[in-house]
């Protein structure tokens, strides 16, 4: 039997992930945890002859490393939609272009570049990992510093970015060692992720609390705010929720000027974007 559009999105954007079978991206994502599937219930996915039911999609997009607002995502979804309708045609008259996206083309190349370079380095973290980040500050801290710099750092140097002191860095660091978030050898650590783009995990019920831990870790790091812009305005919240799918891919691109190689002119910075709904 011939698999379905969806099936075959499915496939291609798992072993893009990393996974180049069905059981290593079951096992590796935890799918029994993660998305509330068995293994066999999990193949039929891959083979076409099931659908997930629709509150599977987000624990499977964020399974497979996708940012919910790029194209792969919107394509996975597209795939699942038409499979439910029965039709690409009746999609297509559903979701044809409303001319309502007021994006200039600037925008759009701009994004189209950022998710080009940095699709080639994006890798995704299992939820034990974000775990492990989530309940130990100081291996969070450890971690973000050591995934964005491409060399071995002496642990007085990781105690001394972090505040820390250096039995506190050397637990963290253990920690990490035993989750395969770092290497440690003489004194010294550093992150195998070094130059990768590690992707945020997507926001669903199952990672939410993960997700706030990790905000407030962050926030703890944010001594001093170098640019702050804002702006309030009334708007329809579908136009919003467009504009923040561009706001979101003007955060990734930032990471085009990443340099992981310390310099005396580098440091670490936080790149945030919020909208938040007043007046509720």
């Amino acid at each position: 039997m011939p698999k379905s559009e969806f099936a075959e999105v499915l496939v291609r954007l798992r072993e893009k992930a990393g996974f180049p079978t069905p059981f290593a991206f079951y096992k590796g994502r935890d799918g029994r945890r993660a998305l509330g599937l068995s293994f066999p219930n999990y193949l039929k996915l891959e083979r076409g002859s099931s659908l997930p039911q629709p509150r599977r999609l987000e624990p499977l997009l964020s399974a497979l490393g996708l940012d919910p607002r790029s194209e792969p995502a919107r394509e996975f979804v597209r795939a699942y939609l038409a499979a439910v309708l029965g039709s690409r045609r009746l999609l297509e008259l559903a979701a044809g272009p409303s001319g309502m996206d007021p994006a200039p083309q600037s925008w759009v190349i701009a994004e189209t570049a950022a998710r080009q370079a940095i699709g080639q380095r994006k890798v995704q973290l299992s939820l034990d990992q974000y775990g492990v980040l989530a309940k130990d500050p100081a291996a969070y801290a450890c971690h973000a510093i050591m995934a964005n710099t491409l060399a071995w750092l002496p642990t007085s140097e990781l105690a001394r970015l972090t505040g820390r002191k250096a039995a506190v860095v050397s637990k963290a660091l253990a920690v990490l060692a035993r989750t395969g978030l770092a290497e440690v050898a003489d004194g010294r650590a550093r992150s195998p992720l070094a130059g990768r783009f590690v992707t945020p995990p997507a926001l669903t019920p199952l990672t939410a609390s993960i997700y706030a831990s990790l905000q407030k870790h962050r926030a703890a790091w944010a001594t001093r705010v170098l640019h702050s812009n804002y702006l309030i305005l009334r708007a329809r919240k579908d136009d919003i929720e467009r504009y923040h799918a561009h706001l979101g891919d003007a955060v990734h691109l930032s990471a085009i000027y990443g340099d992981v190689k310390p310099t005396e002119d580098s440091g670490f910075y936080l790149v945030e974007a919020r909208v938040s709904r007043l007046f509720e």
